[in-house]
């Protein structure tokens, strides 16, 4: 081993290109358009929420081609800051069960499973379409629809002129 001279450039460079390299870890997974963070932009949507209220979307492919979809909403009201809704769900049309922060208490308490379900299926690399359910019924549908640009995220409900329009993060 030498030290000093080109020998030492030489040896650092080695030490910084597997530093550097994803030498030992998996590949990245391809996430889709929907993938990151959005937030409600309220002046372009047409549903409202109470004043001082936000509402935070945020999607993330797993490796093993799961969604994980979370929605946080700040109230604005300081006795029920916040609320969430997560599911993990492939774009297949098949029921996965979705968590909102008002049935998991009852659900640990009662040691029941959720009666809440999402399914999607994907229509395009931009559009996928959802369902939720409650105890097996349909409770509301409609699309999620990616901008071509990916900035804008735009959420519809079957028979419903109310748009949730999202701008990335």
């Amino acid at each position: 081993m030498r030290f000093g001279g080109s020998g030492f450039a030489v040896s650092g460079f080695a030490v910084l290109a597997l530093a550097g390299s994803s030498f030992g870890q998996p590949p990245a997974t391809p996430q889709p358009p929907i993938a990151g963070m959005w937030k409600l932009n309220t002046e372009k949507s047409t549903v409202r929420i109470p004043p001082g209220a936000t509402e935070l979307r945020q999607y993330v492919m797993r490796p093993d081609g799961f969604l994980v979809g979370l929605l946080v909403t700040l109230t604005g009201n300081p006795q029920s800051p916040l609320h969430t809704l997560q599911f993990t769900a492939k774009s297949d049309g098949k029921d996965y069960p979705e968590y909102a922060d008002q049935n998991i208490a009852d659900m640990i308490a009662e040691g029941k499973p959720t009666a809440r379900s999402y399914a999607e299926k994907k229509i395009d690399d931009y559009t996928t379409e959802w369902v939720d359910k409650q105890d097996g019924r349909i409770t509301a549908q409609g699309k999620k629809i990616v901008s071509q640009d990916r900035k804008t995220l735009t959420i519809t409900v079957d028979g419903s002129p109310l748009l949730r329009i999202y701008d990335r993060q």
